[in-house]
């Protein structure tokens, strides 16, 4: 199945930074403070744009199905799950939408799932919005409510991804003599890693596409 093009605009970013910022594989293993500084930089911005490219696929997903159910009236997989999972209440219908008593009126949430469907999708927004990481919670935050089932999900990747996104906030959120002396980085490691995330990320890429269909 082809690759979707925000999937080729991440490629693309990533070898553009593994070219700028990654330094030729040493045989001692020993590098220079520069080295490792650029490394560390790579770090970074790699999980930034992957993280990016989850949050913009989602949301590109999400539109998808809002613009089928716009357009035609059907209802997908996609906007079955975001309803869902958008913490909203599944309330019953109400008794009437004349009440007599006082001047209440019925809300719309109440009585039109046109109302239910574009609070689900705000609710889905403020998510991505207000995502900082790609850790399993985040993650599943963003692919569950789009339609993909857990199944989709391989644990073992959900532990790359723990890992990938708690080196990210070491080298983030502390001084530069942790990753320097306390706990050296190296540049081939984080290559690996990135790549073998973003070969599990071209299933669910792929299963992104078939959810678009």
């Amino acid at each position: 199945m082809p690759k979707s093009n925000r999937f080729r605009i991440l490629n693309q970013e990533l070898s553009r930074l593994k070219k700028q910022l990654i330094p030729k594989p040493s045989f001692t293993g020993l590098y220079s403070d520069r080295q490792l500084t650029r490394t560390v930089a790579y770090r970074v911005l790699a999980h930034a744009e992957i993280e990016s490219y989850l949050e913009d696929r989602a949301w590109e997903v999400v539109q998808n199905a809002k613009n089928i159910w716009d357009n035609t009236g059907k209802i997908n997989l996609t906007l079955i799950c975001l309803l869902g999972f958008s913490g909203l209440t599944m309330d019953a219908p109400p008794e009437t939408l004349s009440p007599k008593k006082g001047n209440k009126t019925v809300k719309d949430e109440q009585i039109k799932i046109q109302k239910k469907i574009d609070l689900a999708l705000a609710n889905f927004k403020r998510i991505i919005n207000e995502n900082h990481g790609l850790k399993e919670k985040n993650l599943l935050a963003l692919l569950l409510p789009i339609g993909l089932d857990i199944k989709d999900l391989d644990t073992s990747w959900l532990v790359t991804m723990n890992t990938f996104g708690e080196n990210r906030g070491e080298v983030a959120h502390k001084s530069a003599s942790f990753y320097s002396i306390i706990q050296p980085i190296n540049p081939v490691d984080e290559v690996n890693m990135v790549k073998q995330i973003i070969q599990d990320l071209l299933k669910i890429d792929e299963l992104m596409n078939l959810l678009m269909k």
